[in-house]
């Protein structure tokens, strides 16, 4: 919900808390003809912390038209006259500034960042390394030239100190960026106790294989955006590097990964879950939940696939959820009774879902126990979402109709 009524308007407000709500409001919601009036306020305001407020909410925006086809709506004369006025004052200033080079997604901004690691002031420094993190976690870093191979050199520049070279060395860590280790091998020997250690951890995961098993949804969500409005729910479920198989609305099918992907370290700012994400050339996987986890296993039986459901078996897990997609495979295999047994341990788990308690109830009809399915319909019809599928003809199965 947002703070005020008209977050432009509260830009110029004389209460600092104000100003600094407008901007997180446009972070939010801000569109691109409001980065310019963010941008002087990011550089004008006597307010430190509005100052960073508004260079935020101005990254925020471009950070929704990175990709296509958002990011043919700004022209590339707007993003060369952003970053002409992003880098009009000092960086002292605001660091923050950094952040919107990092998200506008062109050479030239990404040169810049680039250009402020290198900075003698260590906060300059570490506003650069925040725009670095914000260009190169993005899938619109694909869309620049040599990106990895120009950010692994910044590794082992001795032009940049040596805590700012283990803080970029952490970061592509976090991209999956594996070719920064030679340089980061070289680290601790550079560093004093403080950072070390930090190194020497940086060394050990960028020597681990990334693992891109596990199942994913696809949101709509770029890594490194801040967009609420995503509402995707493609699902992949990864078993090996060469074996996935996609369940998208449109089609069902079993493909290996294409070349390119990488295994991200971040927060997801849709779902603020941390922990891993995948992408995939300029797409961003999401860690799935049990909604998704029921989706997938549905698409995959409408498309009559329960061959292929059947061979991700394994990799579906033991939470109520993945239960209660075995248990509707069996029913729509008729195999009601070994439903039932699935089904009952899938609403006796934990974070069960709703329809869960509709699957168990039509195990209980098809083995003759239609008295038992009442409680268990209304259950279902009390947590179910309002249009939910299977919820109408759950509320006449309760009203004795014919099926």
């Amino acid at each position: 919900m947002a703070e005020t009524k008209d977050p432009v308007a509260a830009l110029g407000a004389k209460e600092i808390p104000l100003r600094a709500a407008g901007a997180r409001d446009l972070a939010l919601a801000g569109l691109p003809e409001h980065i310019d009036r963010l941008i002087a306020v990011a550089i004008g305001d006597k307010s430190p912390g509005v100052r960073l407020a508004a260079a935020g909410a101005a990254a925020d925006i471009l950070s929704r038209h990175r990709l296509p086809p958002r990011r043919d709506r700004v022209s590339a004369e707007s993003r060369a006259a952003w970053l002409r006025a992003a880098t009009s004052a000092d960086p002292a200033v605001n660091p923050g500034l950094f952040g919107i080079c990092g998200c506008l997604g062109t050479e030239a901004a990404f040169k810049r960042v680039l250009l402020g690691l290198r900075d003698p002031r260590q906060d300059i420094r570490a506003g650069a390394c925040v725009g670095l993190w914000r260009t190169i976690v993005s899938a619109g870093a694909s869309l620049l030239e040599n990106v990895e191979a120009l950010v692994v050199a910044t590794v082992s520049d001795t032009r940049i100190r040596v805590e700012s070279r283990v803080e970029i060395a952490k970061i592509c860590a976090d991209v999956g960026y594996l070719s920064a280790l030679a340089g980061a091998r070289e680290l601790p020997a550079q560093c004093t106790r403080n950072t070390r250690e930090l190194a020497e951890a940086i060394v050990l995961r960028l020597e681990a294989l990334p693992n891109p098993a596990g199942l994913w949804v696809r949101s709509g969500l770029d890594a490194g955006a801040i967009d609420p409005k995503c509402t995707g729910n493609d699902v992949l479920l990864v078993l090996g590097i060469g074996d996935a198989v996609w369940a998208t609305g449109r089609d069902v099918r079993s493909a290996p990964l294409e070349p390119g992907w990488r295994v991200l370290s971040i927060r997801e700012t849709a779902r603020e879950q941390p922990g891993a994400a995948l992408q995939i050339g300029l797409d961003t996987w999401w860690p799935a939940d049990g909604d998704d986890l029921c989706r997938f296993g549905d698409r995959l039986l409408a498309q009559g696939r329960a061959d292929l459901l059947a061979r991700c078996d394994e990799a579906l897990g033991t939470t109520s959820a993945a239960l209660r997609v075995r248990g509707a495979a069996l029913l729509a295999s008729g195999r009601s009774a070994e439903a039932l047994l699935v089904l009952e341990a899938a609403v006796a788990g934990k974070k069960v879902p709703a329809d869960a308690y509709w699957f168990l109830a039509q195990a209980l009809r098809g083995t003759g126990r239609t008295s038992e399915a009442t409680a268990h319909l209304e259950k279902f019809v009390a947590k179910a979402a309002k249009k939910a599928p299977w919820l109408e003809e759950a509320k006449r199965q309760l009203a004795g109709e014919p099926a």
